[in-house]
């Protein structure tokens, strides 16, 4: 079982903890992070979901996500899902994992039984390295792929429906990758 603190309208942890199917069940607020790789190339690292996951199967999506675990910081999240998710360790790439913004998104999912009611923690990490090095956990994650900047930011302009968007939030974040890579 997973479990989450509870976060307030502020974005401030409440001292409670609640399970994930009750999290989401109930739309209780909780903080999830966001990890965008980025190449030397400048091309975005996707992952496509797995066709079993239980909101948005098979759309592509961040390079890294996942929920913060109750207790656990923001970097201690992002070493355990790289390892969990791509089997990539990053323990020693810490100072290179950079803050960019967070938002806040409520979404009603699988007719209003699934709410996603979640701040969202959003980084990004410049690193190279090949995608034959990676170990793709089956229960999150069917594939990966490179794709340039410019091609992720027309499919998010593009509405393209392949994708799992956060409309506000991916607009936030090309603007902020832009500054940063160009």
């Amino acid at each position: 079982m997973e479990f989450f603190d509870v976060i307030d309208d502020n974005g401030i942890k409440t001292g409670e903890v609640v399970e994930r199917k009750k999290a989401h069940r109930l739309g209780i607020c909780h903080r999830v992070v966001q990890v965008w790789v980025i190449n030397s190339n400048n091309e975005v690292l996707l992952q496509k979901r797995s066709l079993t996951k239980d909101t948005y199967p098979g759309k592509w999506y961040v390079s890294l996500g996942g929920h913060i675990a109750a207790g656990e910081d923001n970097f201690q999240s992002i070493k355990r899902e790289f390892m969990e998710e791509l089997g990539l360790d990053v323990s020693g790439m810490s100072n290179d994992i950079k803050y960019l913004f967070t938002f806040k998104e409520v979404e009603y999912l699988n007719d209003g039984e699934f709410i996603d009611n979640e701040f969202y923690d959003v980084y990004y990490l410049k690193v190279d390295f090949n995608l034959d090095e990676l170990v793709l956990q089956e229960e999150e994650v069917a594939e990966v792929k490179f794709v340039s900047f410019k091609d992720f930011k027309k499919a998010i302009y593009d509405h393209d429906d392949t994708f799992w968007i956060h409309e506000e939030g991916f607009k936030l974040l090309i603007e902020k990758l832009e500054q940063l890579l160009f």
